[in-house]
């Protein structure tokens, strides 16, 4: 790691309070992404050493990233430590709200793009050659998520963000994220939480991660006004449907997603 990140977080450290040294050091404990650290390891030390089991814990290139996640988690502000030591760009602009597509007239395009049919292409050619995999864990499926989000220069600690950067776990367009998803086959989306929704209305219990990852994509999806509407418009047992009159303007509903929480059904 460049001394001057190290010595960054060192400084940044030693300035703060006592009170919110203790709260960023459980935070560090309490973080739930691996690797972890310990608790024996930073109770009772001082900034030079919290820095240090940080460092050699986390690397070159994840240290600054996991301090100035922790630090926005304990609402401490680390603007100072962003602007000496801050690689991303300056202004990430994207929000986690998907560009939905349109159709000739403004509507909202329901098929496939071209990216979408080629995808599904190639999906179908990787199950012929038995290329397939597990459904990861959520807690696995959104430290992926938050990865992307650093390697794009965004923020992770931004959870709408984070969740529209999730994998999509199965189906043809497994690998893709929920934001491409409603960007590329809005009436897959349609079809996947309608029937999903149905399906909780008799399975309400499970928690595996198939069913919880679906209840993500649920709820990023229907926050979306277009979208929820869709959804109630589909028939039951059948397509998605294509009616297009009336519709509202583009917008996000407010939602309670909260991160390292698995369990989003019980809050929509």
């Amino acid at each position: 790691m460049a001394p001057k990140i190290k010595k960054a977080i060192q400084d940044f450290l030693e300035n703060l309070t006592e009170r919110d040294f203790k709260k960023f050091c459980q935070a560090l404990v309490d973080r739930s992404e691996k690797p972890r650290i310990a608790t024996s390891r930073v109770e009772g030390k001082d900034f030079l050493d919290v820095t240090n089991v940080i460092v050699i814990t986390f690397g070159e290139a994840e240290a600054l990233d996991v301090v100035i996640e922790l630090l926005a988690e304990c609402k401490i502000n680390a603007t100072d430590l962003e602007s000496k030591t801050r690689k991303r760009p300056k202004a990430f602009l994207d929000n986690g709200d998907p560009a939905f597509p349109r159709t000739s007239s403004g509507e909202l395009e329901t098929e496939p793009s071209r990216e979408a049919l080629k995808i599904v292409a190639d999906q179908k050619q990787a199950k012929a050659s038995g290329n397939g995999g597990n459904v990861k864990k959520p807690e696995e499926v959104e430290a992926d998520a938050k990865a992307h989000v650093r390697a794009e220069g965004g923020n992770p600690s931004h959870e709408w963000l984070v969740l529209s950067r999730f994998i999509i776990q199965f189906g043809k367009y497994k690998g893709q994220t929920f934001k491409w998803l409603l960007e590329n086959h809005v009436g897959y989306a349609v079809y996947v939480v309608a029937t999903h929704q149905d399906e909780r209305k008799w399975n309400r219990e499970d928690q595996s991660p198939l069913m919880v990852h679906k209840d993500f994509l649920t709820q990023y999806s229907i926050a979306y006004a277009e979208v929820l509407k869709e959804v109630k418009l589909y028939p039951a047992g059948g397509q998605p449907s294509t009616a297009s009159s009336s519709r509202p303007a583009q917008g996000k509903q407010k939602t309670s997603w909260k991160k390292k929480s698995f369990t989003p059904y019980n809050r929509y």
